[in-house]
C-alpha cells in the first residue's frame, strides 16, 4: 500500500513540474509589434498577444528596466494596432490601469463581434528613451516577463 501511494505521489509530482517546465519554455504572452502612434519618439504602442488558454494579468511595465512616466492597457474592440489605426477619438479603443483588466485568449476571442468585445490589446508606454520593455505578468497564479528589446526608429 504505501509503494502504491509512494508511485502515485511521485508521478503526479514528475507530472507537475513537466506541466511548469512546459509553461516557462513556451510563455503565454507574445509580443507581435510595435509602433510610435505620434512624431513624439517617447510614446510607444505595443501589441501583445495572449496564446495561452487563460486570461493573463498584468503586473508591472518596466522601461529600460526602469518604471515609465505613463503606462496603459489599450484595448480595441475593432481593428488591430497598425500604423493608420486612428487612437484618440476612436470609440473602439479604450485606456485602461494594468491590472484593471485581464487579457483574454487569443482563441477564445469571437472575431465576428467587432465593436462588442475585445479583439486587440496592447500596452502604451511613455518614457524618454525607449530601448527595452519588460512586462511582469501572472498566468495560472504563475509570474512570467516577457523581455522586448525595440530598434531605433529612422
Amino acid at each position: 500500500m504505501k509503494k502504491v501511494l509512494f508511485v502515485l505521489l511521485f508521478s503526479v509530482l514528475v507530472v507537475g513540474a513537466a506541466f511548469i517546465i512546459f509553461l516557462k519554455s513556451n510563455p503565454p504572452l507574445v509580443m507581435n509589434s510595435y509602433m510610435n502612434p505620434t512624431d513624439d519618439s517617447t510614446i510607444r504602442i505595443v501589441e501583445i498577444e495572449n496564446k495561452g488558454l487563460r486570461e493573463i494579468e498584468l503586473q508591472q511595465i518596466l522601461v529600460n528596466d526602469k518604471v515609465p512616466e505613463n503606462a496603459e492597457l489599450v484595448v480595441s474592440r475593432a481593428e488591430p494596432f497598425e500604423a493608420e489605426t486612428k487612437l484618440v477619438g476612436n470609440p473602439n479603443i479604450t485606456y485602461h490601469k494594468l491590472r484593471q483588466v485581464d487579457i483574454f485568449p487569443s482563441q477564445y476571442i469571437d472575431r465576428k463581434a467587432i465593436g462588442k468585445q475585445p479583439q486587440h490589446y496592447a500596452v502604451k508606454v511613455e518614457a524618454p528613451t525607449i530601448k527595452k520593455i519588460t512586462i511582469k505578468y501572472n498566468y495560472l497564479k504563475m509570474p512570467f516577463t516577457l523581455t522586448a528589446e525595440l530598434q531605433a526608429t529612422k
